[in-house]
């Protein structure tokens, strides 16, 4: 990597540098079906927004981007694409994909429009996002049955109050964020 004086070198990314996602044009969020969007209003309302947090790390370094996510005790991810391959990599906790569960130092690769879908363990589950030669991202809701929609907001409902007592990841509480 060629840092800002023209030399080669090694580059140190903080954590405490980390931004929201939201607060960058990384990830970019496709049209969604109206029963997709009808869920997601669903999710949202039942305190959605409370059950994860999604932190760039690092934005093209040498063609690499990282991204860490922290999905609190039991949050259900809906089943949806990328267009980028993306390597994962469980930091803390644990995520339930299917008959799978994947705990801390497991990983688990889904190519570019893969659909995929994970829940977050009883603990919750830290994760990696690794993508290479990715500018943005993006990110497509899978149709999915209106009882999976309200499964998923049931779910977040359940865990809703528990969420609010844990505003910060275990491995940025490690790090003094």
């Amino acid at each position: 990597m060629t840092a800002a004086n023209g030399k080669r070198g090694i580059t140190i990314f903080r954590a405490q540098e980390a931004v929201d996602v939201d607060e960058t044009d990384f990830l970019v969020r496709s049209e969604v079906s109206p029963g997709a969007l009808h869920g997601i209003s669903a999710s949202v309302d039942a305190g959605a927004s409370d059950g994860s947090e999604l932190r760039l790390l690092v934005r093209d370094a040498g063609g690499f981007s990282l991204l860490h996510a922290w999905f609190k005790a039991n949050f259900p991810l809906p089943r949806h694409t990328h267009n980028a391959d993306c390597m994962y990599y469980v930091i803390s906790g644990s995520a339930v994909m299917g008959s799978q569960v994947l705990r801390a130092g497991d990983s688990f690769f889904v190519p570019a429009g893969a659909p995929y879908q994970y829940s977050a363990g009883p603990e919750g589950v830290e994760v990696l996002e690794v993508r290479h030669g990715a500018e943005q991202f993006d990110i497509t809701l899978a149709d999915v049955s209106p009882a999976r929609w309200q499964a998923m907001a049931q779910t977040i409902e359940a865990n809703r109050q528990r969420w609010a007592g844990e505003p910060t990841s275990p491995t940025f509480v490690a790090n003094a964020q």
